[in-house]
């Protein structure tokens, strides 16, 4: 088994433009994704290894949008499912100033379903929240988290949620889990 392969994957997913890649940003306290206000700057997968205390080394996934998915046909959406069918951890990240979508309730079905940990970050809350969001997210019974990322609220208490919820078993293992 890799080095890579051991390390757990975090995908972050959502609509385009919800702040997906200013979340990975934040995580890091610096740039390394691109960020743009013009909508779909994230057309590919990209993943970038962070250490995550007190958990250690991960690798964050950031994902094109899930709407964005209609307009680039069928290999992108299967791109899409196939990452969060590798995570270890799926963050949903959402706009607070949204309700919930078709696509939104899907993933979450989808995530439920497979059994794969996950939360959802309610971003952009400087401008206020929806409550029909919050209500929406409560009704389906979802975990989330209030943040945002242009103010760096709420991001520590993600991380730290994360890190209790992260699969153990091969942290600092060499041989693989039984």
């Amino acid at each position: 088994m890799s080095a890579k392969s051991e390390r757990k994957r975090i995908v972050f997913i959502g609509r385009k433009n919800v702040g997906k890649s200013s979340l990975i940003n934040a995580f890091f306290g610096q740039d390394v994704c691109v960020v743009n206000e013009e909508a779909g700057t994230t057309t590919a997968l990209l993943e970038k290894v962070m250490d995550l205390p007190p958990y250690g080394h991960v690798i964050l996934v950031d994902t094109f949008g899930i709407d964005y998915t209609r307009e680039l046909g069928p290999t992108k959406l299967k791109k899409t499912i196939e990452a969060i069918s590798s995570a270890d951890f799926v963050v949903v990240v959402l706009d607070a100033r949204e309700k919930l979508s078709a696509d939104e309730k899907n993933i979450f079905h989808y995530v439920k379903k497979s059994t794969i940990p996950f939360v959802a970050a309610v971003n952009r809350i400087e401008y206020g929240i929806n409550s029909e969001l919050i209500n929406g997210l409560r009704a389906l019974n979802i975990v989330h988290f209030e943040i945002s990322c242009k103010e760096n609220v709420g991001i520590d208490a993600l991380k730290s949620r994360i890190t209790r919820l992260l699969p153990k078993e091969v942290i600092g293992s060499s041989s693989p889990p039984n």
